[in-house]
């Protein structure tokens, strides 16, 4: 910091011009007085009268003057200069010229809100020559002006209401002022680190201790817009005070409280009973003990011994050392006040405030130091106990040390066996040369491809570790070849026989026997052409109970033979058909095996398949399996909701601690608990209500069930019949009632329960089902849930052998329906998604929400009544949804604590939420859930709810790439075409299923195109495989 030359400028009030100088050696008795709170600074000093510069110095010219800190500041000289005769000098009185800024304009009552300091300062400032100048931020504020007021007076209210502090300045170019600021700061000065120490500069210092401003009680208030008294009675159970209990029995007099008053010092005329209850337990912890005052005198050293380093300016923060004091004392203080003269730095003197009394450390510890000696001394006996531990503490560990010697000698033997016995193996197409050690190194040879032959090093040569694959494929081949002629041999038997079966019905074409439940029917074609010759033999035979019909096909030609025989039977079981097939031809032998069973719930289709050509041999075993439900088009599940276990009017989990968990039963899900008397269950009077049944049908209520680590009886309700044991093996268990009078009643529901459940063990039901029969028939959901009645698999094995390669290909393909378009918009990092073309969309209740920049949204719980994410509640419109049809929603997310996701219905004009799913806390992972929306809704809406209990309260869930989509396949994140098609480069997105792996990312693209006469099915694969530099 430079130090001031003591020059003084005389400047023309009209023209603001310097029109003299005044040197140091022409002036004397100068006194700068300024204090920091009030901005109040006033400049005397003497000079010749009669001199050229004496006629400058008239009433309203300005005196310039360099402050310690490098500012200009500008006073205005305030009245006639007083001349003395005796020594013809004058003197000048001058104070600070923004007191003339009260008189540039006047301030109206009004209401600024929400303004940072600069546009305050621009308001106080606009019809003066004075400017905003250095300003420091401190965030918005509002300020209600009630009457007409000056702008010096709302300069001074502006520093007050953001906490700043006011210096004033000017800039002069040449001869010339060029700019008046004023500047608002946090705080003026420095953190000097400067001591004033007792026998250096430090001249008296007195303590004084005060108890009159004591109190145990606070009464706070402030008063708000027009004569509204704002106090804590709104939050403090009536009371407009608060106490301190500790002071109280301190302090009281007669029992009786002492109080005090308190307003703070603000212009926030929004102050809310919680924010006046914050600073008013702040200030009481100030009263609630004595307060304590400095007198502190401290002499300027800095400029008498020309030691710029103990300067003291404006503003500075410095400490106080007095160790005279019992205890020492320690204080830092600021300097808010001063007198200080350029001519004589004798005269300086300082104020100090803001006083902070400090502790010695080395002091404390002394004295807790002396507090253990002395605590020690009593208890010598217990110290000599110490020190006889100390010495076998000593022992112990000298036993341990030659312990972990013998330990690291023996783990270096460890280190030295392992490396003389380590193996080393190395992958290569070609024999490694370098680093062999004999029997110590393994060769993986893959010149031949993976998984290759493992050899060891002899010292000589490479020996292979593991047998020749060569000889297995050689051993494998003839064993199937073998095979393939045993089945050949077979297969020509069977067609020989049936030929002859055929020629006996021949003979029998033309007698046909009367009866009339029995026909039998042969029928022959024969068909020459150039090229074949092809013989069709039919026989159907057929009564009331069954149906056989065997149908035998030769076609020989230039190609080969091949010889077809069909052999279909039905009766009370189902459908058999098989086809036994055989092809002889130049390239080799065919020879298949089809067989379909139909059954009552499900078709079983197997092929088994062997061709043998000039390349090898190839063998395909596939099985379809393809469900016809409709083959039983009266028996009909009546509950809704039996293959997810989606709660809704009809079906409900009975019990706190029954839940559905993640595994599936034949693709259904599965409720689990660990606690007896709790089951699935059914309403009848739910589907009385909606024409299902009636009092007095005959229904059959059956479930599947399993006791998983232990054995219980299960019974049914609410008559206790249909008592069963349920062990380890998947069980489908069943009763057949009638529907009672009581059945009307919504608390009566049908149910199996464990009556007990071994301690360890888990009880599991699925697949429930209640149907207008008298017996128990396989499990079928309810015609609302049948997206497509025809569910299929298949799946295909195939082993395939030649030129030495076997390869086997396992295929399995479920039909399902998938949506894949996102039908929220706003679905980035930091966004709150919404539900497109639907109202009421982001709304949060009762929650506080929050963002990770570029990550995630954050939800907290306020309140856990009712605290909810909605992404959509609509009552006027299904928008572009389908009734009874799956919809999807899948989101990343992180819980602290449960919560549901919640289906909202608005049916009969009112609101439901019977159709919800638990979600438990857990860390991120993607979660999704499957729904349908009631045929009788109107309108329906989405929210994630936090559970409604007081663990709830504080707890927070956040979630990231929200997904919702028409189906029951939840696909990975994508964002709404429509919102692509929104962005800047207008850019669309088409979205297929990538599945992620361990080993790297597969990506399956599955058609399935179905006619009257075919059903073809294309399933392309692609695997990427994981490279070093990435991960899925």
């Amino acid at each position: 910091m430079r130090t001031p030359s003591g020059l003084l400028h005389v400047v023309d009030f009209k023209t603001d011009q310097i029109i003299s100088a005044i040197q140091p050696k022409d002036y004397w008795a100068d006194n700068r007085h300024w204090e920091i709170k009030n901005n109040i600074d006033i400049f005397d000093f003497t000079t010749f009268d009669g001199t050229p510069h004496a006629i400058t110095l008239q009433q309203q010219n300005l005196v310039l003057k360099e402050v310690r800190d490098g500012r200009i500041v500008p006073y205005v000289i305030n009245n006639e200069v007083e001349k003395d005769s005796n020594d013809r000098s004058l003197t000048v009185h001058s104070s600070g010229a923004w007191v003339q800024i009260a008189k540039d304009g006047i301030i109206k009552p009004q209401r600024i809100e929400s303004e940072t300091v600069n546009t305050f300062i621009d308001i106080a400032l606009a019809d003066s020559k004075w400017q905003r100048g250095i300003t420091d931020y401190s965030s918005f504020h509002t300020m209600t002006i009630d009457e007409f007021i000056d702008p010096l007076t709302f300069l001074k209210k502006i520093a007050s209401l953001f906490e700043l502090e006011i210096q004033y300045r000017v800039e002069v170019m040449g001869s010339k002022i060029t700019g008046w600021y004023v500047d608002m700061i946090k705080k003026r000065g420095r953190e000097t680190g400067k001591e004033v120490t007792l026998g250096k500069d430090l001249v008296e210092v007195r303590r004084i201790e005060h108890s009159r401003d004591i109190c145990t009680a606070l009464v706070g208030f402030v008063r708000g817009e027009g004569d509204k008294l704002i106090t804590v009675e709104s939050i403090n159970k009536g009371l407009p005070y608060i106490v301190d209990n500790d002071a109280f029995q301190r302090w009281n007099a007669h029992g009786k409280h002492k109080f005090g008053f308190y307003t703070p010092e603000t212009e926030d005329q929004n102050m809310t009973p919680e924010r006046l209850m914050t600073l008013m337990k702040t200030e009481l912890r100030k009263r609630v003990n004595t307060s304590v005052s400095y007198v502190v005198e401290a002499q300027s050293i800095g400029r008498i011994f020309g030691l710029a380093h103990e300067l003291i300016n404006e503003g500075d923060t410095i400490r106080i050392k007095d160790t005279g004091f019992t205890p020492k004392l320690y204080l830092e203080a600021r300097v808010i006040a001063g007198d200080e003269s350029f001519t004589d730095p004798t005269q300086d003197k300082y104020v100090f405030g803001d006083y902070r009394e400090l502790t010695d450390p080395n002091e404390e510890l002394k004295k807790i130091y002396n507090r253990i000696l002395s605590k020690f001394g009593e208890k010598q006996e217990i110290l000599d106990q110490l020190d006889k531990l100390v010495k076998d503490a000593n022992e112990t560990a000298s036993d341990a040390k030659k312990e972990s010697e013998a330990a690291k000698t023996l783990a270096e033997k460890v280190q030295e066996n392992l490396k003389n016995n380590t193996v080393d193996i190395i992958e290569a197409k070609n024999p490694p040369t370098t680093g062999l050690r004999p029997y110590k190194t393994l060769w993986r040879d893959i010149s031949n491809g993976k998984p290759g032959i493992l050899k060891i090093w002899t010292g000589a040569a490479w020996e292979s570790v593991v047998p020749d694959v060569d000889s297995v494929k050689k051993e494998t081949l003839e064993q199937v070849t073998k095979d393939i002629n045993a089945s050949a041999e077979k297969l020509d038997a069977r067609v020989k026989e049936a030929e002859t079966k055929a020629d006996n019905l021949q003979k029998d074409f033309n007698a046909v026997k009367g009866e009339q439940e029995r026909v039998s029917q042969v029928t022959k074609a024969l068909e020459e052409s150039d090229e074949a010759t092809k013989e069709t033999i039919t026989r159907i035979q057929g009564t009331q109970e069954d149906m056989n019909k065997t149908i035998v096909e030769t076609t020989k030609g230039v190609e080969g033979l091949q010889s077809t025989v069909s052999d279909i039977k039905k009766d009370q079981n189902g459908i058999t058909d098989r086809v036994v097939k055989t092809e002889q031809n130049i390239n080799g032998i065919s020879s298949s095996i089809e067989q379909i069973n139909k059954t009552s719930s499900q078709t079983i289709q197997k092929l088994n398949k062997v061709e043998e050509d000039a390349n090898g041999t190839k063998q395909t075993i596939e099985r379809i399996e393809k469900n016809v439900n409709n083959l039983d088009d009266d028996v009909i599940n009546l509950v809704r909701g039996t293959k997810t276990l989606t709660t809704n009017e009809e079906l409900s989990l009975k019990g706190a601690r029954l839940s559905v968990i993640k595994d599936t039963y034949n693709g259904n899900a599965i409720a689990q608990t660990d606690t007896e008397w709790q089951g699935i269950a059914v309403k009848p009077s739910e589907l009385i209500k909606r024409g299902k049944i009636k009092i007095g049908d005959t229904v059959t209520f059956s479930v599947t069930a399993r006791m998983i680590g232990g054995e219980s009886t299960q019974v049914f309700f609410p008559n206790s019949a249909g008592k069963t044991t349920v062990n380890g093996e998947w069980k489908r268990v069943s009763v057949t009632i009638p529907v009672g009078s009581d059945a009307a009643d919504p608390n009566v529901v049908y149910r199996f329960e464990a009556e007990s459940i071994p301690k360890g063990a888990l009880y599991q039901q699925t697949s429930p089902m209640l149907s207008l029969t008298k017996k128990v028939y396989p499990w079928r959901p309810a015609p609302e849930d049948q997206a497509d009645s025809n569910e299929f698999i298949k799946v295909t094995t195939e082993i395939k052998a030649e030129a030495g390669k076997i390869s086997t290909k396992l295929e399995q393909v479920e039909a399902r329906t998938v949506g894949v378009e996102n039908w929220l918009i706003n679905t980035g990092p930091n966004e709150r998604p919404q539900t497109i073309g639907m109202i009421g969309g982001a709304v949060l209740n009762k929650v506080t929400s929050f963002v990770q920049p570029g990550e995630y949204v954050a939800i907290e719980c306020q309140d856990h009544t009712d605290a909810f994410y909605q992404f959509h509640l609509d009552n006027t419109k299904i928008g572009d949804f389908e009734k009874g049809k799956d919809i999807t929603i899948s989101l990343d997310i992180q819980n602290d604590v449960l919560l549901d996701f919640i289906l909202f219905q608005y049916i009969n004009g009112s609101w439901s939420e019977s159709v919800q799913k638990p979600v438990p806390a857990k860390d991120w992972r993607r979660e999704s859930w499957t729904f349908k929306i009631d045929v009788r809704a109107t309108g329906w809406g989405f929210r994630i709810r936090f559970a409604r209990n007081e663990a709830s309260k504080g707890k927070r869930f956040r979630f990231k790439k929200a997904k919702l989509e028409k189906g029951s396949v939840p696909t990975d994140f994508s964002k709404s075409t429509y919102e692509l098609e929104q962005s800047v480069d207008g850019v669309k997105s088409t979205v297929t299923k990538v599945q992620d792996n361990q080993a790297g990312f597969d990506k399956r693209v599955a058609t399935v195109e179905k006619d009257a006469t075919t059903i073809k099915q294309n399933v392309s694969f692609i695997q990427n495989t994981q490279t070093e530099q990435g991960r899925q």
